[in-house]
């Protein structure tokens, strides 16, 4: 599968991609919504993952975004964050985000998600 990372931290963006990497996924990274919507136009994803805060639209407006366009709103997005506010969760699930996973990512816990996903 491939899967598309959404995060302005790029140490984390970084780690997150070598670690999906290393168990066999292809990952494409964008440092904003507006990078990945180019990737997302020139190639095959079968996942997102995304932080909720990033500069000039945050995770939840981009998962909106995708689920309006038909090209994308199969893809699954799964939204990062390190925000305790329940409003985020509940309004992401509104607008289309699969699961919300806390920051910092248990990656384990990623890793039996994706391979669930499969």
């Amino acid at each position: 599968m491939n899967i598309l990372v959404v995060d302005d931290d790029l140490e984390l963006c970084t780690l997150l991609s070598r670690f999906l990497e290393m168990h066999g996924y292809t990952v494409y990274s964008a440092s904003d919504a507006l990078q990945a919507l180019d990737i997302l136009e020139r190639n095959q994803v079968g996942m997102v993952i995304t932080d909720y805060i990033m500069p000039h639209l945050d995770g939840i407006s981009f998962t909106e975004m995708l689920k309006a366009d038909p090209r994308f709103q199969s893809i699954p997005v799964l939204l990062m964050t390190a925000s305790t506010d329940g409003n985020v969760v509940d309004r992401g699930l509104r607008k289309g985000v699969a699961l919300t996973l806390n920051k910092p990512l248990d990656m384990g816990q990623l890793l039996a998600l994706m391979r669930f996903a499969e």
